[in-house]
């Protein structure tokens, strides 16, 4: 049974989220990135932090979290649909991830939609994972995670990586990963009216401008469909009230079917990225630890 917590921040999920308060399209869009920087109580909740010291990669803001001298660096791809988070309002999860694993981070503001459609976010994130190569920061010593769309990002990434003939990270952690843009999954309709924060009527704006004219079908897309063969470990977690939940259990399927070291792990009564509630959810921060271990496991 979920915590008293976990169940008020469900509450408040779908009172901030599911209200009917934001507009449609672009000028509720807009609504939502104005207010990802306000310490509102679901910032609180999240658990804010001090920015750190910032700097670019290439026209890309980023940001480094957590222990300096680690010898294991993650490089950290921030959800949002592919139309908003930024380092601000991942921070404080990743955070308190790298300190959980003993690890330093690296979380990039790649490009949104509908400004930048796809494949501008990809890009974007293989020239981070270029530029931690230049540091001198060898595969086998990179971790890789995402959440939500970042989730599918990562995925996408990798695949640009064999496709390059680039050595991938030593592991790769999902958080909710949105991995199917056709939304065939069952969940997509079965979960609808459960899931606090997913607005499964509102998921074809952001389709439309991620990848307007495109085949939802394209691996790169929805790497529900990738050939996932030489791919890292992967740790996967999903929430059973979630819409996507099918994106993650399916995925792991296929992981498995391409012999790729994949582990599921199913949280009761959670929704979306929960993870990101870590300084008020107990469920989130143990989550967090789960994926600190996960790391720890694939990095000894």
């Amino acid at each position: 049974m979920a915590s008293i917590r976990s169940r008020i921040y469900s509450r408040l999920l779908r009172r901030a989220l599911r209200s009917g308060l934001l507009p449609d399209g672009e000028e509720g869009l807009a609504m939502v990135r104005n207010g990802e920087n306000r310490r509102g109580l679901l910032t609180l909740i999240m658990g804010w932090q001090k920015p750190g010291k910032p700097f670019k990669i290439g026209n890309m803001d980023a940001e480094w979290v957590g222990d300096q001298n680690a010898q294991h660096t993650l490089l950290y791809l921030h959800g949002g649909g592919y139309v908003m988070g930024s380092i601000e309002t991942h921070r404080s999860m990743v955070k308190k991830l790298c300190a959980f694993a003993g690890i330093r981070g690296l979380i990039v503001d790649y490009r949104l939609a509908p400004e930048h459609p796809y494949p501008a976010a990809i890009e974007d994130a293989e020239e981070a994972y270029d530029f931690m190569i230049e540091l001198g920061i060898a595969p086998e010593n990179m971790l890789l995670a995402g959440d939500s769309a970042g989730g599918g990002l990562s995925l996408a990434l990798m695949q640009k990586l064999r496709e390059h003939n680039k050595a991938q990270p030593k592991a790769v952690a999902l958080l909710s990963p949105w991995t199917d843009l056709t939304a065939s999954g069952r969940s997509h309709k079965e979960r609808a009216e459960r899931d606090p924060m997913i607005d499964v009527e509102k998921i074809p704006n952001a389709i439309d401008w991620y990848c307007p004219n495109q085949d939802k079908t394209n691996p790169l897309i929805s790497p529900l469909f990738a050939d996932l063969t030489g791919f890292p470990p992967m740790f996967v977690q999903v929430g059973t009230e979630e819409v996507l939940y099918d994106d993650s259990t399916r995925l792991v399927e296929n992981a498995k079917k391409a012999n790729v070291e994949a582990e599921l792990q199913v949280w009761e009564d959670m929704p979306h990225v929960h993870q990101i509630a870590h300084g008020f959810v107990p469920e989130a921060k143990q989550a967090l630890r789960e994926i600190a271990g996960f790391f720890n496991r694939q990095t000894i």
